[in-house]
């Protein structure tokens, strides 16, 4: 039995955006280790688990979409269960990393900016798990996606970066790029913005707005 073909096509578009997601995570980055090739020296082994994790996550999130596309449920929520273990080592060699990169350079706004991309991340990845659980099938795929969102952050960095732009610029195109491909999502697949997609980026928003706003206080 195959999945209904609206969900079908669905999950197909998240596939794609989060294969999208990934091909431009890799090539952020590898243009700054080009672009900036003594930021190479930071790749301790800690850095590569920490990339390597992030990087199966976007691949998880397009093969899961892809899984449920072909109604292979019981490999999705075999991977789904999972993924808890990938999450715990996204979040903790996360938090490790932007604390010492933080005090190396001497700027703690880059640690706080790191954190609060997994202060918004990981709510919503339990949000998601939830969802799933009350077949509320949709607001999962939502809440994995604006939460995977939360964390391009260091990718739009990166890009800022080689093109020599300062670096609050990442977070200022943080939050249209989020509402555009969430409520691009929700218009392709369900003909209007859903509830629960505006609760999920009032939240992701409300992250991004008390960080900057705390930022500000700090440092003007």
């Amino acid at each position: 039995m195959r999945a209904p073909e609206s969900q079908r096509r669905e999950n197909l578009l998240l596939s794609r955006i989060a294969q999208g997601l990934l091909v431009f995570t890799l090539l952020a980055f590898a243009a700054k280790a080009l672009a900036h090739s003594e930021v190479q020296a930071r790749y301790t082994p800690l850095v590569v688990l920490h990339a390597g994790a992030m990087v199966a996550w976007l691949g998880l999130l397009a093969s899961q979409a892809w899984l449920a596309a072909q109604h292979r449920l019981n490999l999705h929520r075999a991977l789904s269960r999972a993924s808890i273990a990938l999450v715990g080592a996204m979040a903790v060699s996360g938090a490790i990393i932007s604390i010492n990169i933080g005090a190396e350079l001497g700027r703690p706004e880059v640690t706080i900016v790191n954190l609060a991309a997994f202060v918004t991340f990981l709510p919503l990845y339990f949000a998601a798990l939830h969802f799933a659980r009350r077949r509320e099938i949709h607001a999962h795929r939502q809440a994995m996606l604006i939460g995977t969102l939360a964390l391009m952050t260091p990718a739009y960095a990166r890009v800022v970066q080689v093109l020599g732009l300062p670096d609050p610029v990442a977070i200022a195109v943080q939050v249209p790029i989020t509402v555009a491909i969430a409520v691009g999502y929700d218009w392709a697949t369900q003909g209007h913005v859903t509830k629960p997609v505006l609760a999920i980026l009032g939240f992701s928003v409300a992250v991004i707005t008390v960080m900057v706003g705390g930022l500000a206080m700090w440092f003007l």
